[in-house]
C-alpha cells in the first residue's frame, strides 16, 4: 500500500529527525556540562514524570528488552531511553544486548549514546577516593574536616546502633584503632545496611542523597564493560584496596565503633555501594565469591 503524506507531514517528519540528531550531538556536551545526575533526572522526567527512580528502573529494563518496542517508538523517545538505559547500566548499551534486533538507526542512535556515556564517565576511573567520584557531580560534601568526619560517624553511630553490623572486608595491614599504632591493628570494620536508610538520606561525605549516590555509582562503573568487577574491587577490596577508598580523609582516618570493639566505622556511603553490588549478584552480573 502506498503511503502518501501532505507537505506538512513531511515538514514534521525531517523537523524531528532533525530534532534527534540535534540531541545525539549534544549528550556528551550535556553529560559533561550538566553532569551525569541532572542529565538523568531531566530524561527521566521528560519520559516518566512522577515516576519513583524504582520505577523508571524496571520500566526502561522491561524497554530494552523489548527491540520491537524499541524500533517502533519516536526516535526522540528512543533516544532518552537508551540514555537512561546506559545511566541506569541496563543491559541494552552492555557487551551481550544483540544490536541486530534494532533497526539500523536506532543501533546507530544506541552505539553513539554509548560512546558519550563512556566519555563522560572516563574522568572517574582513576580516582583514589569515594568522596571523588561524587565531587564530579558535586561540591556540597558536608563532612571535609577531621572534626567534621568524626561528628557525622557519632552521628551514624548513634542513629543506627541496633543496626550496625561486621562488614565483609578486612582493614589489611597498617590500620589501627584511631590511627594510633600504639592502641592496636583494627579487627574489622562495621557499617549500617543501606536498606535502614531512607533514599531521601543525605550521605554526610559527598553531600548528596542516598538514591542519587546510588545513580552516580551505576553511572560511573555499570556502563561500560567489567564495570561490575571495578565495583567489586571497591567495595570488597581489590586493586585499589577498599581501606584506603573508603577512608573519610586523605590522612586514611577511620573511627572506630567503640575502645572495647576494635572495629573502624565504614561510611554510609559503602553501605550504598555494597547493596548495589548485592543487587547486581543476584542478578548474576557478579560473584560475591573471592
Amino acid at each position: 500500500m502506498k503511503h502518501i503524506f501532505t507537505r506538512s507531514q513531511v515538514k514534521q517528519i525531517i523537523l524531528e529527525e532533525l530534532e534527534a540528531d540535534l540531541l545525539v550531538e549534544n549528550i556528551e556536551r550535556n553529560l559533561l556540562q550538566e553532569g551525569l545526575l541532572d542529565t538523568f533526572k531531566n530524561y527521566k522526567n521528560k519520559l516518566f514524570p512522577g515516576k519513583t527512580d524504582e520505577e523508571v528502573k524496571d520500566k526502561v529494563r522491561d524497554i530494552v528488552s523489548n527491540s520491537s518496542a524499541l524500533n517502533s517508538m519516536p526516535r526522540k523517545n528512543r533516544i532518552g531511553i537508551f540514555l537512561l538505559a546506559g545511566l541506569l547500566g541496563s543491559l541494552s548499551l552492555q557487551a551481550g544486548f544483540d544490536y541486530k534486533e534494532l533497526s539500523d538507526a536506532a543501533a546507530s542512535d544506541a552505539g553513539n549514546i554509548k560512546s558519550a556515556i563512556a566519555k563522560s564517565t572516563e574522568k572517574a576511573k582513576n580516582v583514589t577516593n569515594f568522596r571523588q567520584v561524587a565531587q564530579t557531580e558535586t561540591e556540597q560534601g558536608v563532612a571535609n574536616s577531621e572534626e567534621e568526619a568524626k561528628q557525622a560517624i557519632e552521628r551514624l553511630r548513634t542513629n543506627y546502633r541496633s543496626d550496625l553490623k561486621k562488614a565483609p572486608i578486612s582493614p589489611g595491614f597498617g590500620l589501627f584503632v584511631d590511627g594510633d599504632p600504639k592502641k592496636g591493628p583494627m579487627q574489622g570494620f562495621a557499617y549500617v545496611p543501606a536498606s535502614q536508610m531512607s533514599d531521601d538520606e543525605v550521605m554526610p561525605f559527598v553531600g548528596m542523597k542516598k538514591a542519587d549516590y546510588e545513580l552516580l555509582l551505576r553511572a560511573t562503573y555499570l556502563t561500560s564493560p567489567g564495570g561490575d568487577e571495578k565495583l567489586k574491587e571497591l567495595v570488597m577490596g581489590g586493586q585499589q584496596g577498599s581501606s584506603g577508598y573508603w577512608a573519610y580523609t586523605d590522612k586514611g582516618l577511620y573511627e572506630t565503633f567503640s575502645p572495647d570493639q576494635p572495629y573502624g566505622m565504614l561510611p554510609p556511603e559503602w553501605s550504598v555501594a555494597y547493596e548495589l553490588l548485592q543487587i547486581r549478584a543476584a542478578m548474576g552480573k557478579v560473584s560475591l565469591d573471592n
